[in-house]
């Protein structure tokens, strides 16, 4: 279940994202992304990138990735991959051995021209989700560290110069990740690998590099130069650490540097807008490249910082789940809530259902009138007239009626009551009239058919009830019965007359009242049996019936629970800011949207087929159908109302409120709360690298934020950047945007000024010195020792 419901919220958030790119492809990269990993240490980086851009980008499905390994990768259908060597190295040695078993292996070299040729054509494959074929961008991601980067000019430029087969420009940038957060057991050695690299990419970077070598093979393995011209290898290099310029450790900074490089690409490359705007002020690659050189003469480096501030759609998606299902018990519990007549008639339990009971098991009472001529002639009622009502009996019929009475009445009863097996007919008033009612269905069935449900009315209580009533009218008919046997028959209450020669008349009316008064009370005894019997065959039943259901409440009840504690989960590692008010404020929103679904269509309306329909049914398929019918429920019917669809900065100011009112002075304002989200993406895009700022004698940023360019809060923001900051400022316009990036970009520092570099200087040194090569031959004289 808790996968259900990670990927409903998830696709929740993903489609609210994307739910207007297929009007405005903001989203959307304009040229073909290729994105080169090298090396072991950025399989991570190649996953979590790769998933950025699927959520983010319209057409992520276009873009492919290359991982270039040592020991693993992963398996996707936009994943190409080739193995280096990189086993079995000595640790002294390991990156000059990689380059020399990579350049010695002709084999691996024909591989890699194949892999990359295929790439190509995919490429091409993939262009109709491209605006344009004409350029190119191939993003080189590397950990400084991984001494697979040790082939990153090989395996670029080879790469470089098949894929100018196809296209007339192809811009490479390197994304190198740092690693400051030292590792116990291997930090000396791995800043050493860090430093080798940082040394190499200076030579790379310099105008003078230039490349050339017979790498690339035609299907007769014939060879043909590489070359490259005297010029930087990489258009630009962005420098991304764990650790921001404040120094700064953060455990989601790696996470923090895919977005980063997810959102500098799509920044390079995006899909210009139609509707644009003097104020949005563009990124432009050339003028970037171009301001963080300055007069630079010596090759420069870039970095980054990213932060946003969105409506955290997954809680949203998660607690309206919740409060859904509990608005949807909310309303069986209330069903529940009817008259005892108006439930005993939905079961056939009400003296009228009794009744047609009685007529098929008890004959009736108009057949012991034939009791009549039972008696001879020669009995007169001088004779019985001082006797009780039982001698009488005994005097005129000498057992002939308690006979008669038994074989018509008793043992007919007996003998149905023997067969009586009420259980199908019990179900099936269960079944029709409450479980498939759409107005009261299994959860009332549970609840009525409970020994006490505390909520209204029991059957089982109501059962006993009656069970208790027949007991007790049984012992008072019998009394009854055995108060008419023990009276004198001239005392009974029958018209009796006095005149001469009235004799057969009072015996005919001793016998009328007899018959009447003593076997119709019997006759009652007869149904109050029967009664008994129906109501404990209910009992039973309904006992029985209320643990089947049990079971399936237990389902609904593990359902319920599950959505409290991913709602409750969901916001324990969230921001309290961004976060506030989550519960309180989309309770009441899902009950505005069950109350206007109930006045549009009616008060039952959760329990049709358009919505939860027969709830048994949907149980049968355990707890995971149900919340999949409530997850689906959701989806089309909850979060597609407007409530859902609100701007960001709408939703958040009236959540942040919820609980105020108009007497409260620590009311929310649109503009603090402007003021705080500006605040907050300005402290927490702090550029990913930390820079000896006394070194650094050039600083050039840029600042680009994401989101509805036409929002207040956007407004506000650009106005804020623009009167207190220097530099170019700038707004990727995204139509109803559910939140707001920003992306802070810094250049112009040179190796030398990073921190990383300072410190790491006297470790490589002291490696070298005590006989670790970590440079290839043909690079020993571009680097300094």
């Amino acid at each position: 279940m808790k996968e259900l419901l990670q990927k409903y919220a998830i696709t929740f958030s993903n489609e609210l994202e994307k739910m207007t790119l297929e009007e405005n492809e903001q989203r959307s990269v304009n040229h073909p992304v290729v994105f080169l990993f090298l090396g072991d240490q950025v399989k991570d980086a190649m996953t979590s990138i790769m998933q950025i851009n699927q959520e983010k980008w319209h057409n992520s499905s276009g873009v492919l990735y290359f991982h270039a390994y040592q020991t693993d990768t992963i398996t996707h259908e936009n994943v190409l991959s080739i193995q280096v060597p990189g086993k079995g190295f000595e640790r002294q040695t390991i990156r000059k051995n990689m380059y020399e078993a990579f350049t010695n292996d002709d084999d691996k070299l024909i591989e890699l021209n194949k892999a990359f040729r295929k790439l190509s054509v995919k490429i091409a494959e993939y262009g109709k989700v491209y605006s344009s074929l004409i350029k190119i961008n191939l993003c080189v991601v590397t950990a400084i560290s991984d001494p697979a980067n040790i082939l990153i000019q090989e395996i670029t430029l080879l790469l470089k110069s098949i894929l100018q087969e196809s296209f007339k420009n192809v811009e490479v940038d390197l994304y190198g990740l740092l690693k400051e957060r030292q590792d116990e057991n291997n930090f000396a050695f791995s800043t050493s690998l860090g430093m080798s690299f940082l040394k190499e990419l200076d030579y790379f970077q310099s105008s003078h590099y230039s490349f050339e070598k017979n790498m690339q093979l035609t299907e007769d393995h014939l060879r043909l130069p590489v070359i490259h011209p005297p010029s930087p290898l990489f258009d630009m290099v962005y420098l991304l650490s764990d650790k921001n310029e404040a120094g700064l450790i953060s455990s989601e900074a790696s996470q923090l540097n895919y977005e980063i490089i997810s959102n500098l690409n799509l920044l390079k490359n995006r899909k210009m807008i139609t509707d644009y705007h003097e104020k949005m002020d563009s990124y432009n690659h050339q003028d970037f490249r171009n301001g963080i050189r300055g007069n630079s003469a010596d090759p420069v480096y870039a970095s980054a910082g990213f932060a946003k501030v969105t409506r955290p759609n997954k809680a949203i998606a998660l607690h309206a789940a919740s409060y859904f299902f509990q608005e949807y018990l909310r309303t069986l519990t209330e069903a529940s809530d009817e008259k005892p007549d108006t439930v005993l008639n939905l079961l056939e339990l009400s003296e009228s259902h009794f009744q047609k009971q009685y007529q098929n098991l008890l004959p009736s009472s108009d057949k012991l009138g034939d009791m009549n001529g039972l008696m001879g002639v020669t009995h007169s009622y001088q004779a019985i007239k001082k006797m009780s009502v039982r001698d009488a009996e005994s005097h005129l019929y000498e057992g002939v009626t308690q006979r008669f009475f038994a074989v018509n009445f008793e043992e007919p009863v007996r003998e149905h009551l023997q067969k009586l097996n009420l259980k199908q007919h019990i179900e099936r008033c269960l079944d029709e009239n409450i479980i498939n009612n759409e107005k009261y269905g299994l959860h009332c069935a549970y609840l009525w058919t409970s020994e006490s449900s505390g909520l209204g009315i029991s059957v089982m209580n109501e059962i006993g009830r009656m069970l208790r009533e027949t007991k007790s009218e049984r012992l008072e008919v019998e009394a009854r019965l055995e108060q008419y046997y023990q009276q004198m028959v001239d005392h009974c209450d029958f018209k009796k007359s006095l005149l001469p020669f009235s004799d057969k008349k009072n015996l005919a009316s001793f016998l009328q009242y007899f018959f009447e008064a003593v076997y119709g009370a019997k006759h009652q005894l007869l149904r109050l049996e029967i009664k008994q019997a129906i109501l404990l065959q209910y009992l039973e039943v309904l006992q029985q019936t209320h643990l089947s259901l049990r079971r399936k409440i237990e389902l609904i009840d593990q359902v319920e629970s599950q959505l409290k504690q991913a709602a409750a989960e969901s916001l324990y590692d969230t921001d309290d800011y961004l976060d506030k008010n989550i519960a309180e404020y989309y309770a009441g929103i899902i009950k505005t949207i069950t109350g206007k679904l109930r006045d549009q269509r009616g008060s039952t309306i959760l329990s049709n087929e358009r919505f939860f329909g027969n709830l048994l049914s949907v149980l049968e398929g355990g707890a995971n159908a149900l919340l999949e019918k409530l997850l689906s429920i959701c989806n089309l019917e909850v979060l597609t109302q407007p409530e859902f669809h609100r701007s960001f900065e709408d939703e958040l100011l009236e959540r942040a409120n919820v609980a105020s009112d108009y007497a409260n002075q620590e009311i929310l304002t649109k503009d603090d709360l402007f003021k705080q989200l500006y605040q907050r993406l300005y402290e927490n895009s702090a550029i990913q690298i930390e820079v000896f700022h006394y070194s650094q004698e050039h600083r050039y940023e840029e600042k680009y934020f994401f989101g509805d360019f036409y929002s207040k809060f956007m407004n506000f923001a650009l106005e804020k950047e623009q009167e207190t900051r220097h530099f170019k400022v700038g707004c990727a316009h995204e139509k109803d945007s559910s939140g707001v990036e920003k992306l802070t970009l810094m250049g112009g520092f040179k190796l030398k000024d990073l921190m990383y570099y300072q410190h790491g200087e006297r470790y490589y040194k002291t490696y070298s010195e005590n006989g670790y090569e970590f440079h290839a031959e043909a690079m020993e004289t571009h680097t300094t020792q």
